[in-house]
C-alpha cells in the first residue's frame, strides 16, 4: 500500500531544484559576498578608514563563518530547511541594512559577520544540503557543479550593476570619490530579501512519499560505488596524517597561497578604482565571472586528467600572471587603455585558476590522503587556506598603507609563487609516500 502512495520525482523537477540553487548563488549569495569588495574604496574614502582596517571585515567574516558552519550543518538535520533558508536570507539582508546605517568600523565589522553567517545558511551549507537530497547517488557531482556556477553567472551582471548604482550615489572621481548616500546598501538589502523569499517559496527537500532515485538507478549506483571503492586508495587515518612531515609542509604552502589570493578577491576593486572608471571596473568584474565559470567547470577535468601536482602548478602560473597584470596597471596613468586590457587579462587568468581553492581542497584531501578519514582531512586542508586568507586581506592593506599598491602586489606575487612551489613539492613527496604505503599494504596482504 505504501509503495502505491509513493511517487517518482521527474528528472526535470530535480533540475528545477538545481536551478533554484544556482539562482541562490547568483543573487542572494552574489549580493551577500561577491559584490562586497566593490564597496571598499567608496567606504574608505567616505569615512576616512585605512584600507587595512576596513578589510578586516573579510577576516572577521571568514573566521566567524567557518566556526558557525558546523552548527548550521547540525541544525539542518533538525529544523525545516525553508525556515533556515529564510533565516539566512533575513540575516544577510539585515546585514546590508546595518551597512547602510553604519558610520564606525565596529558596525561595519558586525554587518560583515552577520552577512557571512547568513550566507552559510542558504549557500555554504544550504546548497549542498539540497543537492545531496535530490541527487543522493548518480548526477550529484554535475548538479553541484551547475549549482555553484551560479556565483560566476551572478558576477557577470552584478558587478556592472553594482558599479552603476555606486556611480549614481557618488561624487568625485574614483580615486577620491565618496558616497553621497548609503542608499545602495538599502537597494541591495531589498533585492536580496525579495529574491530570497521568492526562491524560498519553491526550494525544498524531498517529501517522505517522493522517490528521487528509481530502483534501476539505485542498483546501478551501488554497483558503481562498489567498483570505485575497490579501486580507491583507502589511505591513512587522520592521526597518521597529522604525524606526516609533508602534510604540514603542504598545509604551510596552502596557507601562504591564501595570504596571496585574499587580495585578488577582496582588494582588486579598491585598487582598480584608482586607475579606471567605475564602468570599466564593473566590466572587469563581469569578465572575472566569465573566467570563474570556465575555471570551475574545467577544474574537475584538470584534476582527473593531470592530477594534483600538475593542476596546481597550472593554477599557480595563472595567479602569478594575474598579479603581474595588476603590477602593470599600477604603473599606468588613470584611464589608460593598457589598464583596461590588463584588467580583463587579470580577470580571466584569475578566474581560470579559481578551482584551486573551490574544488581543490575536496579533491586533494582524497587524492593525497585517501578516503579513510576524507571528511576530517577536508577540514584540515581547508583550514590551512582559510587561515592564510583571513590574514591576507588586512596584510595587503597594511603593506599598501606603509608603501604602495605596487609594493603590495609584489608581496602577493612572492606569497603565491612560494606557496604553490611549497605545495606542489609537498604533493610530489606525499604521492611517493602513498605509493610506498600501497606496496607495503599489498605485501602484508600477500604474506597472509
Amino acid at each position: 500500500m505504501s509503495n502505491d502512495r509513493q511517487k517518482v520525482v521527474s528528472r526535470g523537477y530535480k533540475y528545477f531544484m538545481v536551478f533554484l540553487c544556482m539562482l541562490t548563488q547568483a543573487v542572494p549569495y552574489g549580493i551577500a559576498q561577491l559584490i562586497q569588495p566593490l564597496f571598499v574604496h567608496p567606504l574608505v574614502n567616505t569615512f576616512h578608514f585605512t584600507l587595512a582596517s576596513y578589510t578586516l571585515i573579510f577576516t572577521f567574516g571568514a573566521v566567524v563563518g567557518s566556526l558557525v558552519s558546523p552548527l548550521v550543518g547540525k541544525a539542518l538535520q533538525k529544523v525545516n530547511f525553508k525556515i533556515l533558508y529564510l533565516i539566512g536570507i533575513c540575516l544577510s539582508a539585515g546585514a546590508y541594512v546595518i551597512f547602510g546605517i553604519s558610520t564606525k568600523l565596529p558596525s561595519f565589522y558586525l554587518a560583515g559577520i552577520i552577512c557571512m553567517v547568513g550566507s552559510t545558511f542558504y549557500s555554504g551549507q544550504g546548497v549542498p544540503w539540497i543537492i545531496n537530497h535530490w541527487f543522493p547517488f548518480k548526477g550529484r557531482g554535475v548538479a553541484l557543479g551547475i549549482a555553484f556556477c551560479g556565483g560566476s553567472i551572478g558576477n557577470i551582471f552584478l558587478q556592472p550593476a553594482t558599479q552603476a548604482i555606486l556611480k549614481h550615489f557618488m561624487t568625485g572621481n574614483t580615486k577620491t570619490g565618496h558616497l553621497t548616500s548609503m542608499a545602495p546598501f538599502f537597494i541591495f538589502a531589498v533585492a536580496l530579501l525579495v529574491i530570497g523569499i521568492v526562491i524560498a517559496c519553491f526550494i525544498r527537500t524531498p517529501k517522505k512519499d517522493e522517490i528521487v532515485v528509481s530502483d534501476a538507478e539505485l542498483a546501478e549506483s551501488k554497483k558503481e560505488a562498489e567498483l570505485a571503492k575497490a579501486k580507491e586508495f583507502k589511505g591513512w587515518t587522520s592521526k597518521q596524517v597529522l604525524q606526516m612531515k609533508w602534510f604540514w609542509i603542504f598545509s604551510l604552502g596552502f596557507l601562504i597561497i591564501g595570504l596571496g589570493l585574499a587580495s585578488l578577491n577582496e582588494d582588486y576593486a579598491a585598487f582598480l578604482d584608482t586607475k579606471l572608471s567605475l564602468t570599466d571596473v564593473g566590466l572587469i568584474g563581469s569578465m572575472y565571472g566569465v573566467g570563474c565559470l570556465i575555471g570551475n567547470v574545467s577544474g574537475g577535468f584538470l584534476f582527473d586528467k593531470f592530477g594534483t601536482a600538475k593542476s596546481m602548478t597550472y593554477a599557480g602560473c595563472m595567479y602569478v600572471l594575474s598579479i603581474l597584470m595588476m603590477v602593470l596597471i599600477s604603473f599606468q596613468p588613470y584611464g589608460a587603455h593598457v589598464s583596461k586590457i590588463a584588467g580583463v587579462a587579470y580577470a580571466i587568468f584569475c578566474g581560470l585558476a579559481v578551482f584551486s581553492y573551490m574544488s581543490g581542497p575536496a579533491f586533494m584531501a582524497k587524492d593525497l590522503f585517501g578516503s579513510r578519514d576524507q571528511g576530517v582531512m577536508l577540514g584540515y586542508v581547508g583550514l590551512a587556506y582559510a587561515i592564510g586568507y583571513a590574514i591576507g586581506a588586512p596584510l595587503f592593506g597594511i603593506i599598501k598603507g606603509k608603501a604602495s599598491f605596487t609594493v603590495a602586489w609584489y608581496f602577493m606575487i612572492a606569497f603565491v609563487a612560494i606557496g604553490f612551489i611549497i605545495l606542489v613539492f609537498a604533493v610530489i613527496q606525499i604521492k611517493r609516500s602513498q605509493k610506498k604505503y600501497i606496496i607495503q599494504q599489498e605485501a602484508k596482504t600477500t604474506a597472509k
